[in-house]
């Protein structure tokens, strides 16, 4: 998601670009106010960098904690399995027992 959104951005910024110049070869090239609208583009397309930054930093601490989630849900299926094992083996042993003493 953080890819689509700079390509967007990058485009957005090109459009915004784009539109200056071409709206400073029609009106005669006013340098003043294109430098300002040159300036405002690159400001809005460092800001639009920044957010993506922020959102691709973001998704990849979500990202690492769902890893780590993961990691632990392995582990508590690895223990509960265990313990299962041992459960039936006690389960198998105190009917061996059982047999055992009804035969005495």
């Amino acid at each position: 998601m953080s890819q689509s959104l700079k390509t967007l951005l990058k485009l957005s910024a090109a459009a915004m670009s784009l539109s200056l110049v071409v709206g400073c070869a029609t009106n005669g090239g006013a340098s003043g106010e294109m430098e300002a609208q040159i300036q405002e583009a690159k400001q809005a397309a460092m800001d639009a960098q920044t957010t993506a930054d922020e959102a691709k930093a973001e998704a990849e601490a979500a990202l690492s904690a769902a890893n780590e989630a993961k990691e632990l849900a392995k582990n508590a299926n690895g223990l509960a399995k265990s313990a299962q094992f041992t459960a039936d083996q006690n389960a198998e042993k105190i009917d061996r027992m059982f047999k055992k003493s009804m035969y005495k």
